[in-house]
């Protein structure tokens, strides 16, 4: 059973107030604008053509780290923390509705962040480094 296409009322009310009709959207591709799309995680890779796939035979763990079944490229680390349920609601919305991807919004919030906080920049004591270092050979 395929959904009939619809205008969004977002598109219909533009439409209205500007005179300009909005062409119809499928209800999964307005929900989901991104859905499928594979975007590179790094501007500079959107530019090298795409790696061949790995056969299934390699062996992928030499390069791959593995925490609770998840596959972790080296140089990134799984780690968790709490949210409050708004701002958890507001990061899936954007994620969802935006398009965005959640590890790169982490990722620019705690930069911005970071900015202009000289504790953010001082080296670690040796013996935290050394257990950092132990558990993530890659840092």
């Amino acid at each position: 059973m395929s959904k009939q296409p619809r205008p969004s009322f977002a598109a219909t009310a533009v439409a209205d107030i500007t005179g300009v009709p909005s062409p119809a959207i499928n209800p999964d591709q307005a929900l989901w604008p991104n859905a499928g799309t594979i975007r590179p995680a790094t501007p500079e890779a959107a530019s090298e053509p795409a790696p061949a796939p790995a056969s299934p035979t390699a062996n992928q763990g030499d390069d791959l780290y593995s925490k609770d079944g998840l596959d972790v490229k080296p140089g990134k680390i799984i780690f968790s923390n709490k949210l409050e349920a708004a701002t958890y609601l507001k990061l899936q919305q954007l994620a969802t509705y935006g398009g965005e991807n959640i590890q790169e919004i982490l990722e620019s919030a705690l930069t911005a962040y970071f900015e202009g906080k000289e504790e953010a920049a001082r080296p670690l004591p040796p013996k935290v480094l050394a257990v950092l270092r132990k558990k993530y050979p890659f840092i």
